[in-house]
Formats: structure tokens, sequence, C-alpha cells
């Protein structure tokens, strides 16, 4: 007697619990949704602006000091130091201001080449300091390294690392 007694107060309490979820949810989907009403700041809004667009060049671009200049492009994967090396009046003397490594009349430059072999190079007045599968330290002079540049031999062509002055 006393086991059905509890079997029937589970149950009692079962429903009871049931018949609360079903009361709440009901009340829930039954409760409309509050609406946002459009506030006074929001209607005064000004619309956003169209703006218009020029088209610039493709030959100029922008070099590192701020200053435009045309024909970087004829030079693709030559790093943007290096460009300005190239452009300027006198080469050496801007890239010693670059902090490059100059030596004998050549800048000291990495070379990502397209595959190991290397010997082309010599073409170019290329002194090879050392080399790592196909990326190439070396010194170049600067009236050859727009010529590199257009070589499909070569990908890029960045300033070498520097040591930090103490």
């Amino acid at each position: 007697m006393l086991q059905s007694a509890r079997r029937l107060t589970a149950r009692f309490v079962l429903f009871a619990v049931w018949g609360c979820l079903v009361t709440l949810v009901g009340a829930c989907m039954a409760a409309p949704l509050p609406t946002r009403q459009p506030d006074a700041a929001s209607q005064d809004a000004p619309r956003t602006p169209e703006f218009s667009t020029i088209q610039v060049p493709s030959d100029l671009q922008m070099t590192p000091d701020g200053a435009a200049s045309a024909g970087q492009n004829d030079c693709p994967g030559l790093d943007s130091a290096l460009a300005a090396v190239v452009a300027s009046p006198d080469p050496l003397e801007q890239a010693r201001q670059s902090l490059l490594t100059v030596k004998d009349g050549k800048i000291q430059v990495v070379l990502l080449l397209s595959q190991e072999d290397a010997g082309f190079l010599q073409n170019y007045g290329v002194e090879i300091g050392t080399q790592t599968g196909t990326r190439v330290q070396a010194f170049v002079p600067p009236d050859r390294l727009c010529d590199l540049a257009k070589t499909d031999e070569v990908l890029t062509i960045s300033p070498a690392a520097q040591a930090i002055p103490q």
C-alpha cells in the first residue's frame, strides 16, 4: 500500500510539473512581442553621403618617403627600398642613406630565385655571397637590380638583413 501511495504521489508531482510547463509555454506564446518605436533622433539622422572616386594611373606609386614616382612597376618583385635606390640620381649614396650595405659599388641584397641554379647571375655582375636553396645573398650593381627583377629566374629582391649597430 505504501508503494502505491508513493507511485500516486510521484505521478501527481509529475503531472503538476507538466501542467506548470504547459501553462508557462502557453503564456509566453500568447504574450505579444514588444515593438521598438523609432525615436526622434533616428528619424532625423542624415543619410550617408555618397563619395565620388577617381582613377589613379597604375604606373604611379608612392615611395617610402611619400614622393610619387612613375615607372617603379617596371621592376616587379623589387623591394620598395631598393626601388627608391634604383630611382635615385645617386643610387649608391641613396643605398648608404637607407643603411644598406654597399661594397665595391654593389649593394647587398637577398634574391629569391625560381630554381636553385644561380649560374645566370654572373651575366649581371652579381657577386654571390651565400646560397641556401633558392635564397641567395649577393652584392648586385644598382644599375642591374631592375634588370634582374624583370627576369623569370628571380622572384623577389629585398635588402639583406642588417645588424643593429651598438
